[in-house]
């Protein structure tokens, strides 16, 4: 659009946007060639049919000089719910209004406001209706209202199953997905290692009460290589006997075992910790020794205690 020989314009006057998101026009405008040499124009810039809370400025005063081309950014922003403004199409005009002189400029522009998801301006709920109702244009924008509440909602419904996987649950639920399982996630465990043990759950729980399920899930929790001897305090051949390790003289305890975190860490882990972990996850009757030790190469810190039932 030209008005007096001078470039004015709005680079985009049809604009397509959905609630919650953003899109941009800019309103491009020259100097009046047939002004004086360094005589400055001022213009106040207002946009009108649009709701106030809907748009942003980049400014609202323009000085323009002779010859001189300035843009001015338009950025449009609904938000996914105005009680005051409903989503819908806006004709509105971007108005440039000069202090002094020249006359009025108006730029008109058409926005469309659209529910999240939605590509046009009628509702896909016009598919419920009879189809004598389906032409109604009044319709067809009033129901994008209560398209608008209704698709997030539907949206949550159709991805209900990924709240039951492990790996996609987000990370806020994962302590509530191993309520289902009866399965405690300590806060010292990091995500990915909670995921792990949801994931292995079931197949923990083939193995409870066993030496062999007892181990891996120690193992998983602690990050520490775990060996366990039943029924003896120090090295049995046969089982968990690990040279520099757990390796021993001890004497044989009934209904006992002796469990050994061999760790590479810096720091070890906390006896604390360890103790109520393996009084948790064993069988309820069976005693047990705890002993913490660094793994081969590493310097010896060994910490041992225990239940010995």
């Amino acid at each position: 659009m030209v008005v007096r020989q001078r470039l004015v314009q709005l680079t985009n006057d049809v604009l397509v946007v959905e609630a919650g998101a953003t899109v941009e026009t800019s309103l491009v405008i020259g100097g009046d060639p047939e002004v004086p040499s360094g005589l400055v124009e001022e213009w106040a810039i207002e946009v009108q049919g649009l709701p106030r809370k809907w748009y942003t400025l980049s400014t609202e005063r323009l000085r323009l000089a002779a010859n001189e081309n300035r843009e001015v950014l338009l950025v449009i922003h609904p938000p996914h719910e105005d009680p005051h403004a409903p989503l819908g199409t806006y004709d509105f005009v971007v108005r440039l209004i000069p202090t002094a002189g020249q006359a009025l400029i108006d730029l008109p522009a058409r926005l469309d406001a659209l529910p999240p998801g939605a590509r046009t301006m009628r509702s896909r709920l016009l598919e419920y209706l009879p189809a004598a109702y389906r032409d109604d244009l009044f319709l067809a924008r009033f129901l994008l209202i209560f398209q608008s509440i209704l698709d997030p909602i539907e949206h949550t419904i159709d991805n209900t199953h990924n709240y039951f996987d492990p790996s996609l649950v987000p990370a806020r639920l994962l302590p509530w997905l191993a309520s289902w399982v009866d399965l405690t996630l300590e806060p010292e465990l990091d995500e990915a290692t909670q995921r792990e043990l949801l994931h292995r759950a079931v197949a923990l729980y083939r193995w409870k009460g066993t030496r062999r399920g007892l181990r891996e899930e120690l193992q998983m929790r602690t990050g520490a290589r775990v060996l366990i001897v039943e029924n003896f305090d120090g090295m049995r051949l046969g089982q968990d006997a690990a040279l520099g390790l757990n390796t021993q003289l001890g004497q044989p305890l009934d209904g006992s075992m002796s469990v050994t975190f061999a760790q590479s860490d810096e720091r070890l882990l906390d006896p604390r910790r360890a103790d109520a972990l393996v009084e948790e996850l064993k069988p309820a009757h069976v005693g047990h020794v705890l002993r913490i030790v660094r793994a081969p190469g590493e310097r010896s810190k060994d910490f041992s205690g225990g239940n010995r039932g």
